[in-house]
């Protein structure tokens, strides 16, 4: 099968380097595509343009990670390729993950019904598993388990799944963009499969362990923008799929309601950051999308 590993790119650090030879192992090219991050970053990523299976594209500015994956995706399906693989620039695949998940798919026995195949992560800074079993199938016994929603970062999707469900909701700009994708493509009845075996290096935003009543809690440390798009975002997913999938948007309407508890607790620049979470909601429920502005 014949893959085409998609990596977004924005003012990268020297450790893609290792993180795109570390992939070239694993698929067919690698494509890059950077979302405007200047003079800065690119004698890096042509350093990395110089190898061999790997190109670069550059956009003039941040379209966002949307936009910068349907160029990715464009790329791949006008160069015939059947599956595209997804990747944040700080991931890393562990060794045979990519294998690992073909040889899941090969056992399952509707493939025709298969979106995208996921690994499980490994938060990098805490050595943390994580894993999206908010299952809809019983799958202790089976090397995969069927999933409603992952992350985009180490996906492997079917090119042709774009014909049938459309491509990543450019409006959403980041973050909820993968939800938005897989809940779609749920609706139309296909699956994604979450691999057991199959691990990537993956760790979102700035992570810190604290301890409550004995347990370890994990924040994140987002910005205030980024806030600010997670809570707009969530309300534009819940709003969309509320009838469709109920029990889903309930979990994580709650799950956005501990995150905010969280970082009252533990994080710095509360006020800046509520006050994005707030505006956030209230442009989700007002209805504006798109990339944000002053």
């Amino acid at each position: 099968m014949s893959i085409c590993a998609v990596v977004v790119s924005y003012h990268p650090a020297a450790e893609l380097i290792e993180n795109v030879a570390a992939l070239l192992e694993q698929v067919d090219v690698v494509v890059i595509v950077d979302n405007g991050s200047g003079a800065d970053a690119k004698a890096l990523l042509d350093r990395l343009g110089g190898y061999p299976n790997v190109n670069v594209i550059y956009n003039r500015e941040n379209l966002g990670i949307a936009a910068a994956l349907n160029i990715g995706v464009r790329h791949a399906k006008a160069a015939g390729y059947t599956w595209v693989a997804a990747f944040d620039q700080d991931s890393k695949v562990t060794p045979g993950m990519i294998k690992t998940m073909l040889q899941a798919y090969d056992t399952y026995p509707e493939k025709e019904k298969v979106a995208s195949l996921s690994p499980r992560y490994q938060n990098q800074s805490t050595g943390q598993s994580a894993t999206s079993r908010a299952t809809y199938s019983d799958s202790d016994h089976l090397p995969y388990a069927e999933v409603l929603v992952v992350m985009t970062s180490g996906n492997l999707l079917k090119l042709s799944v774009f014909d049938a469900v459309g491509y990543f909701n450019e409006a959403l700009f980041i973050d909820h963009v993968d939800t938005e994708f897989c809940l779609r493509c749920a609706a139309k009845g296909y699956r994604i499969l979450e691999v057991h075996d199959a691990i990537l290096l993956h760790c979102i935003g700035f992570p810190a362990q604290h301890r409550i009543f004995g347990k370890l809690k994990t924040t994140t440390n987002h910005s205030s923008l980024r806030r600010y798009y997670i809570a707009r975002n969530s309300i534009y997913v819940y709003k969309k799929f509320a009838l469709t999938y109920p029990a889903w948007v309930a979990r994580d309407a709650v799950k956005l309601v501990k995150l905010i508890i969280m970082l009252i607790m533990f994080e710095t620049d509360r006020r800046n950051k509520l006050a994005a979470i707030f505006r956030g909601i209230f442009h989700g429920m007002s209805g504006r999308i798109g990339k944000y502005s002053e």
